[in-house]
């Protein structure tokens, strides 16, 4: 091998640390073509400094810059960027061209050029789509930003769906945006996916605040066999910053014009007041089946100083027949008991103070019951230990000023009722794991009317004394556990004895409610409850299951003379273990009375009572209700049985039940609720609805059959709901069994 000389290994190295120089400064200058320095300008104001960052900056005259390359220009909250711009230091104007994309706050603008005013935030982009605010998307053949918060939009288009393929759009002529507030169109025509639905020549939609604003709400429609096409319409008018109200009619080609009205007012965060009004005069054919009438709800509430609560409530119709017929949903129109109450209240510590006026009504086919209250004043002392001694003291005293009229009695318009019922209780220690709490009291009640038969109106103006004695007395024994592997079983026995002495004039006295209708008894109520336990997935113990057995033995089973054998009584204590006692045998011994509650699962629950006649050897009543909830599907129901087992009682067999498929938030959903009696075959009730609900709209749709008396109705509606502005429609809310 030949030799290498040092020079040839010299000229080697040399060689290799010329192109190591050249390769490092031919990439610094491959950098620095690739990357120039950008160029950023600030212009100073007296409310803020105009920046413009660029690629390439230049001066056109003493005042006005020209910009090229990626240029972002922003001024307080302001950004906008495009290609090229051209900018007014003097004027405070300028123009961007080539994909200028505006934002300011949460306002968000893309156009092929915009015209700017930097001095009082307004311009004009062309050809311009992007956001307003949060919701919804506008496009504009032209778009004015006419102040800070105001667009002003030609050939404009708005919608909330996404932009790409919207499931609805409002096309308009030109509108007029305030942010958060309203969007006003002109010349409007709604399309669903770009086919045109209807036309109007002014809409107000609200954007994202819902600011309210003063004009005519959706038009509702749809049709009902009793009622014929029914078409709404209604005017919502501000009133100031915390109230408003709402005019509407219905026009019902078979029943005539009603009219209606809602009035809200929130003048601050603790008070609140809800007034519905609505009515109509019915032109039915048939005259006999016409139901004139009035409905009012009244929904108050005031959180007053030094813990005073008032509240207004009531929900009120002229007569029955108007709310069977005309009423939304099933409950309304077949509950016959009406209540309006105006209470204010003060709840501290153990002391309840309450001040009302009341009035209800039960509507009966010859003459309704009414039972007003005008006032009462109650007080009430709860829990309030005497010192440190074992004794708790309870008492009770009310004024009142009532007056019942039906069809076999009227009292004058104002009949006294006094009343003071002090109590006390021991405490007294256990053994054993056994315990008696005593409880005695005395109540005296004084009424300044009675009923008398023989007078014309069934009572006397003649004042009765009320006296008698109570006393209680509690059994607590120990409850009884056992274990089954992971089961646990508990048993947990009860008895109290009760004795009331004194009431001499039961047929006296006037029913006015609950506190009038009490008699002597001498009894002791005894029940024994077992209560199963399990384990679930986490470990945590739970009860799944309890069986209640209760029922009462009667020492005096004539309630001191109140008892009336051969007809239906109902009273104090014959109603206290099951509240559809009702009997006219004479016994010893109250039904026995079972209560099963099941919660065999999450979302799963099942109530069952029953009531078993030991005398007769015969049912009285049973009831079921469930609720069945997993995953997308619901399903709840209630069966109700009433065995007539004796003349003057109350035979009923009824069943309701719904079941449910989906998420009203999202997708499809779908339900049927039905409600029959299985002892006439008769299908009472019945709705059926099926929705879809997209991203930014959804569309419902209904329908409903009655069959109640006077009203034998099937009934079509529908609502489309748009998302950000409301429905069109007149589907209300999803029904309830419960």
């Amino acid at each position: 091998m030949a030799a290498v000389s040092p020079n040839h290994i010299r000229d080697r190295l040399w060689f290799m640390r010329f192109w190591i120089c050249v390769t490092f400064v031919l990439a610094l200058a491959a950098t620095a073509i690739s990357s120039p320095e950008r160029v950023r300008s600030e212009i100073p104001y007296h409310d803020g400094t105009v920046t413009i960052v660029s690629d390439v900056q230049e001066r056109v005259t003493r005042t006005r810059y020209k910009a090229t390359g990626d240029v972002v220009i922003t001024f307080q909250d302001t950004v906008i960027s495009g290609d090229e711009a051209e900018y007014d230091e003097e004027s405070r104007e300028g123009f961007l061209t080539g994909n200028v994309r505006f934002s300011q706050k949460e306002q968000w603008l893309s156009c092929s050029r915009v015209e700017f005013d930097f001095s009082n935030q307004t311009g004009v982009f062309f050809d311009a789509t992007g956001y307003t605010d949060r919701e919804f998307w506008i496009t504009g053949k032209t778009i004015r930003k006419t102040g800070p918060e105001t667009y002003k939009i030609e050939d404009s288009l708005v919608t909330s769906c996404q932009p790409e393929s919207p499931k609805w759009t409002f096309s308009a002529s030109s509108a007029t945006i305030r942010l958060d507030r309203t969007a006003r169109l002109r010349n409007t025509t709604f399309k669903l996916k770009g086919i045109p639905v209807f036309y109007s020549p002014y809409m107000i939609v609200p954007l994202e605040k819902k600011v309210r604003s003063s004009g005519f709400v959706p038009f509702r429609t749809g049709t009902s066999t009793s009622k014929g096409r029914v078409i709404s319409e209604g005017y919502y008018q501000t009133l100031g910053k915390s109230a408003d109200v709402m005019v509407y009619g219905d026009y019902f080609t078979l029943r005539g014009l009603g009219v209606g009205g809602v009035f809200r007012a929130r003048p601050n965060p603790s008070t609140r007041f809800h007034l519905e009004a609505y009515g109509i005069k019915d032109k039915f054919e048939n005259e006999k089946a016409r139901a004139s009438g009035v409905h009012l709800v009244v929904d108050g509430e005031s959180l007053l100083r030094n813990d005073w609560r008032a509240v207004a409530r009531a929900n009120i119709s002229s007569n029955f027949r108007f709310r069977q017929v005309f009423s939304d949903n099933f409950r309304s129109a077949t509950v016959s008991q009406e209540k309006a109450i105006v209470f204010l209240t003060r709840n501290h510590e153990s002391v309840s103070t309450n001040i009302a006026f009341g009035r209800d009504e039960v509507f009966f086919s010859r003459h309704p019951l009414v039972i007003r209250k005008i006032p009462s004043l109650e007080f009430l002392s709860l829990g309030t230990p005497i010192g440190r001694s074992p004794f708790i003291m309870n008492f009770r005293a009310s004024l009142d000023g009532v007056s019942r009229t039906d069809i076999a009695i009227q009292t004058q318009q104002l009949v006294q009722r006094l009343d003071f019922q002090p109590s006390l209780t021991v405490r007294l220690p256990e053994f054993a794991g056994f315990s008696l709490i005593p409880t005695a009291a005395v109540r005296e009640t004084y009424y300044g009317a009675q009923l008398a038969p023989d007078e014309p109106s069934g009572v006397s103006n003649t004042g009765l004394h009320r006296r008698y004695f109570d006393l209680s007395v509690e059994l607590r024994t120990p409850g009884l556990e056992r274990e089954f592997g992971e089961m646990q079983h508990r048993i947990e026995p009860y008895a109290t004895y009760r004795r009331i002495h004194g009431i001499e004039d039961f047929d006296r006295i006037i029913r006015f409610d609950e506190e009038d209708v009490i008699a002597d008894t001498n009894e002791v109520e005894y029940g024994i409850v077992n209560r199963f336990f399990s384990n679930n997935k986490a470990g945590e113990k739970y009860e799944f299951m309890s069986i209640g057995l209760i029922q009462k033995y009667y020492f005096d089973p004539t309630f001191g003379g109140a008892f009336k054998p051969d007809q239906i009584n109902s009273f104090y204590p014959l109603n206290s273990v099951t509240g559809l006692y009702q009997t006219g045998f004479l016994s010893t011994v109250s039904p026995l009375s079972a209560i099963v509650q099941a919660s065999p699962g999450r979302g799963i629950h099942n109530d069952l009572r029953l009531d078993y006649d030991t005398r007769l050897g015969r049912w009285r009543n049973a009831s079921l209700s469930t609720v069945w909830r997993q995953g997308k599907i619901s399903l709840s129901g209630t069966y109700f049985k009433t065995m007539a087992i004796e003349d003057g009682a109350l035979n009923g067999n009824n069943v309701q039940g719904q079941v449910s498929y989906g998420s009203t938030a999202r997708g499809f959903f779908s339900s049927v609720t039905l409600r029959y009696n299985l002892r006439t075959s008769q299908l009472l009730n019945s709705r059926s609805r099926a929705n879809y609900t997209w991203d930014c709209c959804g569309i419902a749709v209904e329908f409903d059959q009655f069959d109640l008396g006077y009203r034998s109705e099937t009934r079509f509606s529908f609502s489309f709901t748009l998302k950000g502005i409301g429905s069109f429609g007149n589907i209300r809310g999803q029904d309830s069994i419960f």
